[in-house]
């Protein structure tokens, strides 16, 4: 996903999933690169991260049919079919890194595009699915996946290479723990709501803030008010959502936690919204 520091705290380094892009601040956005670049060859080595990446990979099963999107059943995957008539679900992964999300999901979906900022992430990502590349026993199986450097959230129109039919009208849109580097969420959600077809699915998946745990205990507030952190509400979350034109939102938390460097506690969770 989109790879970028590990959460509210925007140096912890990373996590294997990813970063979005301070799109008008050129100076933040080459050094978001260059950090994800030197980070693309170690973003699964240390064990924090590979418990990270195992729990957001089975909060994320657990969760499949809330997303939302009528996914393809892996179960089906080989099985002959007139080409004509099978099912396409076409997903993008939004700083995708090295294909964290694109994993988990897997054979559910038929087509992937990801995009980000870092060459070097782009690079792995490719490498993960090239089935010319891919180790047969390094548990990533060939899927239908190809990932380009890139960056949708600019104020200004999206590059012309980013125009055609191929970036547009996606089953599902994608942000894996990216959402809180981008420097404007609403107009973030938007450009990406923008690549969705009518009825599908926009979907963030990121940690809960101080924010959201005062809603849930009042007891909290006092000292979240005191926390300088990029986080978002709950409430917050939803008008954002709707802004964009998303209807039916909902929220689901792991109801665990992972830990950042070993160290920070944080709980990931889905934010879904479906175009209207």
């Amino acid at each position: 996903m989109a790879g970028h520091s590990n959460h509210p705290d925007k140096h912890h380094g990373a996590h294997g999933m990813h970063h979005g892009g301070h799109q008008d601040d050129a100076a933040f956005l080459e050094t978001n690169r260059n950090h994800w670049n030197k980070f693309a060859a170690s973003y699964s080595s240390e064990p924090w991260q590979k418990d990270m990446l195992n729990k957001v990979n089975a909060f994320i099963y657990a969760n499949i049919k809330w997303i939302g999107v009528d996914f393809v059943d892996p179960s089906t995957t080989f099985e002959v079919t007139d080409p004509g008539q099978a099912k396409k679900v076409r997903v993008l992964d939004y700083a995708c890194g090295p294909g964290t999300i694109t994993h988990a999901l897997s054979s559910r979906a038929t087509e992937y595009v990801g995009i980000d900022l870092s060459e070097n992430m782009v690079q792995a990502y490719n490498l993960r699915f090239n089935s010319a590349t891919t180790d047969a026993n390094s548990g990533d199986e060939f899927l239908n996946a190809h990932a380009e450097v890139g960056n949708l959230l600019t104020t200004e129109e999206p590059p012309e290479t980013f125009s055609g039919a191929k970036y547009h009208d996606f089953d599902l849109v994608v942000v894996g723990l990216g959402f809180h580097h981008f420097s404007d969420v609403r107009l973030a959600t938007k450009r990406l709501v923008e690549r969705l077809r009518p009825g599908g699915v926009f979907l963030i998946l990121d940690f809960v803030t101080h924010a959201m745990e005062a809603e849930e205990h009042p007891e909290l507030k006092a000292t979240a008010n005191t926390v300088a952190h990029h986080g978002f509400s709950e409430q917050e979350l939803k008008e954002i959502f709707a802004g964009a034109g998303l209807r039916g939102f909902a929220i689901v938390r792991m109801g665990d936690e992972v830990y950042i460097r070993g160290k920070s506690k944080r709980q990931p969770f889905m934010a879904r919204g479906s175009k209207i």
